[in-house]
């Protein structure tokens, strides 16, 4: 019922949808369709530290998307067309005054973060206000004593915390044999120095609400790109923008605490796990009392994607130049793809992009390269596994080999995409290798933390926004036709 025969004929597919799937029960088959997607984000969410199960989810997660916006399936879409463009408009406007009021309720009331993400986030910008490089320094032992009355509170907090930007205060970094100085010093700041910088004006007054107001204007934008990129890939597509964005809001409709075990615990792998429910609030919940500071390089990431979509090369290399600014991924794993896209002068892309990365670390590099290199790089290389990953539960010789196939998986969607013909290197192409993309990278990773969900969310709900439907919709290769403009700068 599902599969079309690639030879139907396509002006008589579009000229209206077929009898059987008018009304209710197209809409309850597309519904079906879209939920599954926050079903298995908010079901990662659950097995937080369940590896081996956070990595099936993500599996089929994968799979969900692969086999729904496969050639393969074609149905009409209901949601958004014609009359129902309303209530699309209607159930968006709910779930993002829902989000959106949690956000400001957070950033109101205030709330400790002691993160590894949040805290160094806060304080990497007051070291910088000191003079002091957060990815090579901690403070002197009596420092806080000795200038009591000269600091202001945000820095007395970070120094309570610990007097360098990522250690835990009396003790080796989190049992690791690395903690000497220049190559072997872990205790910096783990992320680039423009998310200090985009962070500083905000925190170093409001601290931990300043943080969530950063991010609550980030996450605005990227709403507003979700919108715009799903209207660029789609733009035949009726209300392709509201569908993409009611994707991406939809956890915040699910009845998580009907839908998972109110406790649930288990032993698995010789290891005993503890859960609970998912909040329907979760991605915001990683926003905020997580401190997640991912919204920041993820946006970033979009505004490059609407350059590139709008053949403004240049633009969308400075927009990923920026992301690298601030943190490595998920920038570097998009990069080949966007210089591949169709329209997209790559050359121009990638001076945009190296230029910017070199403006923004060439002075930090410059004052202290070696502890760069250990936080920007060893450490990500080196780190161990953690629960959140199937690597941790296997033995080491498997570890490796999982390793491996994340990397061949990553540069075998990467090489597949490139050497697609033009008109198969579409946004809307684009924007599925990109899903899949992250979520086989994140699914085989070391850590699989529930911030590397943020990087995979948009995407998700970029590429299910208009699939799966009938090719006539969309034009070949499930994308609108591209045009035959020369790239620009």
């Amino acid at each position: 019922m599902l599969a079309a025969p690639m030879h139907a004929d396509r002006a008589s597919t579009a000229a209206g949808p077929p009898e059987p799937w008018r009304g209710l029960p197209a809409l309850l088959v597309e519904l079906g369709i879209l939920i599954a997607v926050p079903l298995a984000l908010l079901s990662a969410v659950y097995f937080v530290w369940a590896g081996v199960l956070r990595f099936v989810v993500l599996g089929l997660l994968g799979a969900l998307v692969a086999l729904a916006t496969s050639r393969h399936v074609s149905l009409r879409p209901v949601l958004g067309q014609g009359r129902m463009q309303w209530l699309l408009a209607a159930l968006v406007l709910w779930l993002f005054a829902e989000q959106a009021s949690q956000f400001v309720s957070r950033a109101v009331r205030g709330h400790e973060c002691h993160t590894d993400m949040g805290r160094p986030s806060i304080c990497a910008g007051e070291w910088l206000l000191e003079g002091r490089n957060p990815w090579a320094q901690c403070l002197p032992q009596n420092y806080l004593s000795a200038h009591a009355h000269s600091l202001d509170d945000t820095l007395a907090w970070c120094l309570e915390e610990g007097r360098c930007i990522d250690r835990i205060a009396g003790g080796t970094y989190k049992k690791w044999k690395k903690n000497g100085a220049g190559l072997e010093f872990v205790h910096g700041y783990k992320y680039g120095p423009l998310l200090a910088l985009v962070y500083l004006p905000a925190t170093h007054r409001l601290r931990e609400s300043g943080l969530d107001l950063v991010n609550l204007v980030f996450w605005l934008v990227q709403l507003a790109l979700v919108t715009v990129i799903g209207r660029l890939a789609f733009p035949t597509l009726q209300a392709a923008g509201l569908r993409a964005l009611f994707v991406f809001l939809l956890p915040t409709a699910i009845p998580t605490r009907l839908l998972w075990p109110a406790h649930l615990q288990f032993e698995l792998f010789g290891r005993s796990h503890d859960l609970v429910p998912p909040s329907r609030f979760a991605f915001v919940r990683e926003l905020t009392l997580n401190c997640a500071n991912d919204v920041l390089p993820v946006t970033l990431v979009l505004a490059a994607l609407a350059f590139a979509a709008k053949r403004r090369s240049l633009a969308a290399g400075v927009a990923l130049g920026l992301s690298l600014g601030m943190k490595q991924l998920p920038a570097l794993l998009l990069l080949p793809l966007l210089a591949r896209l169709d329209g997209v002068s790559w050359r121009h892309l990638l001076q945009g992009a190296l230029l910017t990365a070199l403006i923004v670390y060439a002075p930090f590099f410059l004052w202290a390269p070696e502890e760069m290199i250990a936080n920007l790089m060893s450490f990500h290389l080196e780190r161990p596994a953690n629960r959140s990953s199937l690597q941790r539960f296997l033995p080491p010789l498997l570890r490796t080999v999982v390793g491996v196939t994340q990397l061949l998986g990553a540069a075998g969607l990467l090489f597949h995409f490139g050497r697609a013909p033009a008109a198969a290197r579409s946004l809307a192409a684009l924007l599925r290798t990109g899903a899949l993309l992250l979520i086989g990278f994140v699914a085989l990773n070391k850590v699989v933390h529930g911030n590397y969900l943020l990087w995979i969310q948009p995407f998700v709900a970029l590429c299910m926004a208009a699939l799966p439907f009938v090719r006539s919709t969309l034009g070949p290769h499930g994308a609108a036709p591209t045009s035959t403009d020369s790239p620009r700068p």
